[in-house]
């Protein structure tokens, strides 16, 4: 309904709620008033007559505890005003009531006679009362419930009147196709709430099978929210506590983080396919025709997946079980372009999930400090838990929810170890306690290079409630360290005491791949960088009030320290916030390949009943020189055309084109509109397509595996030319035997090819050409185990150490092969590009209609014809 018609409403509903009120309270009032103002002509009439001419009071006792006695000499029931004030003063003083009444005998009769005719008045009183009461109760109540529930039910009969007329069903269609009707209800949420619940409950009684109205409400709302874009989503119960694990980086366990390959309900649809095949899988794997259809799938089980199972394309169900007859020659039909390629995807399905079954619950990471300490290591397969056993069907989710728990409460976990108890891998149990697990934001911090060069590094892989608090003790213990490498012995000997920070020439703050998280987190690191009173990000939406962050404090981080952020195209969110406030204040460079991921959006969490949460986007996020990087615009989906049936929401990149100029504190060029684009490039290394199947294809976690049943690991670990080509081989086995695909980044475009082949009448001429085509690509592909061996060389060395050492030493040890971090410490004790590129450019600036102010920290338009955009300009 238009908000006009909204507020009218609401204006009407609020008069009738007070004037029930009103009613409600009117009886307590008249009796309050005439307790006090027993005289009043108000209080005499018409339902409370004046005391008697008889009557008359007299104070007695002292000034600080008086009393009223009522002396009466005709009291009849019509007495009420002077009985009643008798009635509420005779309890006051009990001791000098008593004496009174010793000493005057005949006024203690007489009191006898007061009460009981008080008594009697009173109950006259009362009775006159709830005449006035019970009526005005009772209206208000009515005035009550019809306030509350009287447009409810109007919107109900409206909904359920229509559905009388024939017709309405079509007009109401024809009104909502047409989206420039001006129906006045079409904002009413009273109606789409009223039809989803009568859907309910209609498919809960009368489907013809049992349904999960839960299962329904969910799918429904999940449509609904993924209409409008990719982050508003309705999070289930489950959902929410994941969600909020997040946000607040703790959660009751610990410490591990584990997979499993077993689905049971992809297991059960495996099963249902099976018997809807008509040919065995020994068939199928045997058939001359499909030489690839014994293979697994890509992503079969990569080691950070929970789910080992590949996505399969969903054939119509119509033609399973309902082959087609030749008329002629009576033989059943089948359309071989779909049956092969099904049947093909069912077989490497079934064997997914066999699989899956077989490896059981795996250990992926065991957090230092917790899991780690106790004993846990990554490949670790879990058997049983307390006297909950593991088996084959069991799933990730319920060994999850058994090693989570109240903090303090003991838990036993028995698991087994390639390499432990020989073929047959001996059972261990570790006995530990539960305890608040903390998912630490920053993974790694050091040193690049010599100390001595004071080149710091930060990993910071999330922004949750305590990001700015471990950013800062990393900072703090870095240029400790920088000093101590120094050989500045200065200090009073205190832990962490600093008296030369500029010892810490350069840091790097790598922020690739960090997906983001709380907008306050961002800002609480941003704060550690860039000046007091900066202007650090600002947020406006529709439902969003503008809000401004500005820093407050003094950076812990020194101006003569060089910063560098090292990006990716997988920075987001808040992560771009941080990066986006220290490129336009230029307190550092922004390094990477290209842009940032180009999330400017912010999203609210809300809390619903029943443990759920609604997470919704609010607000668009503005950097300090005003600009949003927000790369792609998102529209609200339509409800009868477009993807998916029309539930997906309409997106677009933001043209080159349409992006504005901005200018940086020095006045460099920045952009809206498509993330943030680097200062500095460094192309990361590339990875060959073999590196990319091996890792996907989980063959470097399975080698190790196997490794570690036959090896120890020993000091100065290496992998040499022996082990190397022993992993070739592994790899070559699997391939093989059909659990790998090494043409599998090239088999949906073979897929298409023979599609299209089949379609043709010279498929049979083609088939062998294609089926050289597949050889060529797999043969190419294995020369890469001797164009990048190095490459496979410590991609197999890092998986090994993976299953002995934690993941902070791992990351130290990766950082010695990444160009990009070289290359940025590298420019960072240089110097001379950084501080060419964070130059004030006083004539551009001026030039593009921008005067300096002398501070140097911002700028001012002095332009009429173009004012540079700002903040404010853009709201």
């Amino acid at each position: 309904m238009p908000s006009s018609r909204r507020v009218h409403q609401h204006c009407i509903g609020g008069t009738m709620l007070l004037a029930s009120l009103l009613l409600l309270a009117a009886p307590s009032a008249t009796l309050a008033f005439q307790t006090s103002h027993p005289h009043h002509p108000i209080a005499a009439s018409p339902h409370r007559p004046a005391a008697s001419s008889g009557s008359k009071i007299i104070t007695e006792g002292n000034s600080n505890n008086q009393r009223l006695i009522v002396k009466s000499r005709r009291m009849t029931p019509s007495s009420t005003s002077s009985t009643s004030l008798y009635f509420f003063g005779m309890n006051k003083n009990n001791n000098e009531e008593k004496d009174e009444e010793e000493t005057t005998p005949d006024e203690s009769s007489s009191s006898n006679i007061e009460g009981k005719t008080a008594q009697i008045s009173f109950i006259a009183k009362s009775a006159s009362f709830l005449k006035v009461a019970f009526p005005s109760f009772l209206a208000g109540g009515v005035a009550t419930l019809a306030v509350l529930f009287l447009p409810l039910a109007s919107e109900y009969y409206n909904a359920f009147h229509d559905m009388t007329d024939s017709s309405s069903s079509s007009k109401l269609a024809a009104a909502g196709n047409d989206k420039n009707n001006n129906n006045p209800n079409t904002n009413n949420v009273n109606q789409p709430v009223i039809l989803f619940e009568t859907i309910l409950n209609d498919l809960n009684d009368a489907y013809v099978d049992d349904v999960d109205v839960q299962k329904l409400f969910e799918t429904g709302v999940k449509a609904m929210t993924a209409s409008l874009d990719p982050y508003t989503e309705f999070e289930s119960k489950l959902e929410a506590q994941q969600m909020s694990e997040s946000v607040t980086g703790k959660y009751g366990g610990v410490g591990l983080v584990i997979r499993g390959g077993t689905n049971l309900k992809e297991l059960a649809a495996a099963d249902d396919a099976d018997k809807a095949m008509n040919d065995s899988v020994e068939k199928i794997e045997s058939s001359p025709a499909s030489p690839s259809s014994s293979s697994l799938k890509n992503g079969e089980k990569p080691p950070s997946s929970l789910d080992s199972a590949p996505p399969v394309a969903v054939k119509d169900a119509g033609s399973i079980g309902n082959p087609k007859l030749d008329q002629k020659s009576n033989k059943v039909l089948t359309n071989d372009d779909d049956d092969d390629d099904v049947d093909v995807e069912k077989v490497e399905r079934r064997r997914a999930l066999k699989r899956g079954m077989e490896d059981g619950i795996r250990v992926v990471s065991a957090f230092e400090g917790y899991a780690y300490d106790a004993g846990f290591r990554v490949g670790d397969k879990l058997t049983a838990i307390d006297d909950f056993d593991i088996v084959p069907t069991t799933s990730v989710d319920e060994v999850r929810d058994h090693l989570r728990g109240d903090p303090g409460t003991p838990v036993s976990i028995t698991f087994e170890r390639e390499g432990v108890g020989g073929k047959v891998n001996e059972p261990q149990t570790i006995e530990l306690e539960r305890s608040v697990v903390r998912i630490p934001d920053v993974k790694y911090f050091g040193f690049i290079g010599d100390p001595s060069d004071g080149i710091g590094y930060v990993d910071l892989s999330g922004f949750a409630n305590d990001a700015g608090r471990e950013v800062r003790y990393a900072i703090r213990a870095l240029q400790h360290g920088a000093e101590m490498a120094a050989g500045n012995t200065n200090n009073d000997g205190s832990a962490m005491a600093i008296t030369d920070p500029t010892k810490l020439k350069g840091l790097v703050l790598d922020l690739r791949s960090n997906p983001g998280g709380l907008l306050t987190s961002a800002v609480d690191v941003a704060t550690l960088f860039v000046p007091n009173g900066s202007d650090i990000v600002s947020a406006k939406g529709r439902g969003f009030p503008e809000t401004l962050y500005r820093s407050q404090t003094e950076p812990i981080l020194n101006s003569n320290t060089r910063l560098a952020v090292l990006v990716n195209e997988q920075t987001a969110s808040a992560a771009e916030i941080v990066t986006g406030a220290v490129q336009d204040l230029d307190v550092g460079v922004v390094v990477g390949k290209g842009r940032t991921f180009g999330k400017g959006l912010v999203q609210n969490v809300q809390d619903l009943p029943y443990q759920t949460a609604l997470k919704y986007t609010v607000a668009k996020y503005y950097t300090p020189s005003g600009r949003c990087i927000q790369s792609t615009v998102y529209e609200e989906g339509s409800s009868s055309t477009g993807e998916n049936g029309g539930d997906k929401f309409k997106s677009k990149k933001v043209a080159d084109k349409d992006r504005t100029v901005f200018y940086t504190a020095h006045g460099r060029e920045v952009k809206d509109g498509g993330g943030v684009e680097v200062d500095y490039k460094v192309n990361p290394q590339k990875a060959s397509p073999l590196e990319i199947i091996l890792l996907n294809s989980g063959a470097y976690s399975d080698y190790a595996a196997e490794w570690s049943k036959n090896h120890e690991l020993t000091d100065n670990f290496k992998v040499d030319d022996a082990t190397f080509k022993d992993f070739q081989r592994f790899v070559e086995k699997r391939q093989k035997d059909g659990d790998m695909k090494l043409e599998i980044l090239y088999d949906s475009q073979l897929k298409e090819l023979q599609k299209k082949l089949k379609a043709s009448k010279s498929f049979d001429s083609s088939r062998r050409g294609l089926e050289s085509l597949r050889a060529d690509i797999i043969k190419d592909v294995k020369k890469d185990f001797s164009t990048y061996k190095s490459e496979i060389t410590e991609d197999l060395e890092q998986n090994i150490l993976t299953r002995y050492l934690p993941d902070s030493m791992l990351i130290e040890r990766g950082l010695r092969s990444d160009l990009q971090v070289a290359e940025t410490a590298k420019m960072l004790k240089d110097g001379r590009e950084f501080d060419k590129l964070l130059s004030r450019d006083d004539r551009s600036l001026k030039e593009k209609g921008g005067a300096l102010k002398n501070e140097g920290q911002s700028y001012e338009t002095t332009s009429t014809t173009k004012p540079v955009p700002t903040l404010q300009s853009r709201w």
